[in-house]
């Protein structure tokens, strides 16, 4: 954290002092320019790593070269769009834009209108491309860019001045190339290496054939009976209601997968978060394994984990009602009395949970119509 802050300042100072010989301006740049450094990196710094401090350095540093430089060559929108992505978090990504916009504005007297024109078109360049950056298509946000790139460029510096030179074509020109080029390489390079990974890994993840799926199916029937069919509800409850399909069909592969480790001592989400965390599955996946088998009665408890423990406690007492005496229990009294006692009572588990009322009765009228589909449970 504090390299971007020291480095970009001592630069700010140094510049102001070549090019304008004033140790005022440089003691007040070192100030100016350090106080929006920390306030960049402080605001972010749970996501700042030393290679996110280096990379900030290293393009401070190249922003601050338009100080010595034709105007709009450097292109800062794109160094904003680079740390969104590298970040995954945008605020990163405007927080640094300002401050690289600041650098060369603050060393060389620019007019407001410089600051304001990098820092706005950096900040649709972020908002589009980082809006884009999970479907690898940037053609459109990069046109719109263009376009409004343009429009600001006119509106703010050529009608202001009222004439024009070739010099004012060409090297903003020249810029805007830069940032497009620049950002297209960066949203490719990023849906490449990251988002097209973690798909095939959370692909391999909710497949029925995953390596521990295949264990628990050898080694314990019942359990990977309860975590098929608990998948398949809450699958389908995730297409139902819109939560992310992925998260809530691995939730209920593997919401019990801990079981497999019958000669730990641990309870059992402590081992099914070591299973899930030495198998390298997503960090979201292994998040939901956790707050599930955190969940205790008083709890805040997401609408996602309170699917699962809902489908999950139906199959479960559905299996054990049919292993006993009873084969033919009235479903609809059965299922009502299960979900009843999750949600009433002092201790009960769902008491504060975070599922709208018209899911749970979706889900409620759901299993009891699923007569057929029990069968495979006995």
């Amino acid at each position: 954290m504090v390299l971007p802050v020291v480095l970009l300042s001592v630069i700010s100072a140094a510049e102001i002092f070549f090019l304008e010989q004033s140790v005022t301006g440089a003691v007040r740049n070192l100030i100016v320019v350090a106080v929006i450094a920390f306030a960049a990196v402080y605001a972010c710094s749970g996501w700042i790593t030393s290679r996110t401090a280096l990379i900030i350095s290293a393009l401070g540093i190249i922003a601050s070269l338009q100080a010595v430089l034709p105007d709009f060559v450097i292109p800062v929108a794109s160094f904003g769009v680079i740390l969104a992505l590298i970040s995954e978090m945008p605020y990163l990504g405007v927080s640094c834009l300002v401050l690289f916009s600041a650098i060369p504005y603050l060393s060389s007297e620019r007019s407001f209108e410089y600051f304001l024109f990098l820092t706005v078109t950096g900040m649709i360049g972020i908002a589009l491309i980082y809006g884009k950056k999970k479907t690898g298509k940037y053609a459109e946000a990069l046109i719109i860019f263009t376009l409004v790139y343009i429009l600001l460029y006119t509106g703010l510096i050529v009608m202001k001045r009222m004439s024009i030179n070739p010099e004012m074509i060409i090297v903003p020109a020249a810029g805007l190339i830069m940032n497009v080029v620049i950002m297209e390489i960066a949203g490719y390079s990023y849906y490449t290496n990251i988002v097209k990974r973690e798909e095939e890994l959370y692909l391999s993840v909710v497949d029925p054939e995953h390596p521990l799926l295949i264990k628990l199916r050898n080694n314990n029937k019942r359990e990977y009976k309860r975590a098929i069919h608990t998948a398949h509800f809450t699958e389908l409850f995730a297409d139902k209601f819109g939560y992310d399909r992925v998260l809530m069909k691995g939730l209920g592969f593997y919401h019990r997968i801990g079981v497999l480790r019958e000669d730990d001592d641990a309870p059992l989400n402590a081992r099914t978060i070591a299973l899930a965390e030495e198998e390298g599955f997503p960090d979201d996946i292994v998040a939901a394994l956790k707050e599930y088998g955190e969940a205790r009665p008083g709890q805040k408890i997401s609408a996602e984990i309170s699917i699962t423990i809902i489908v999950d406690t139906v199959i479960k007492s559905l299996m054990d009602e049919f292993s006993s005496d009873n084969k033919k229990p009235d479903l609809n009294k059965f299922i009502d009395k299960e979900i009843l006692a999750l949600f009433s009572g002092k201790d009960s588990l769902l008491k504060k949970s975070a599922i709208p009322y018209n899911d749970l009765e979706e889900i409620r009228k759901h299993l009891k119509g699923e007569r057929i589909y029990y069968d495979f449970l006995r």
